[in-house]
């Protein structure tokens, strides 16, 4: 069963990166999901009361990060 992305618009690059296998592909996939992620962080104003996304934005920039340290120990 496949159960639909909460915010699409940024998981689904999200979602690209963590699935990507070919090191020379997950550079270009991990910062194509920092950008849609930090577009999304510039749309939610302050007054948007939405914690469940912003925290989840949060983790996602987090794996994001997982995932270029991991790619960084790899190459050594």
């Amino acid at each position: 069963m496949n159960d639909p992305l909460k915010y699409p618009h940024w998981q689904l690059p999200v979602r690209d990166a963590i699935l990507e296998f070919n090191a020379r592909r997950l550079s270009a996939k991990v910062r194509s999901a920092e950008r849609a992620i930090q577009q999304r962080l510039h749309a939610l104003t302050s007054e948007t009361h939405d914690f469940q996304e912003r925290q989840a934005l949060r983790d996602a920039l987090a794996t994001l990060e997982i995932l270029k340290q991991e790619r960084k120990r790899r190459a050594t």
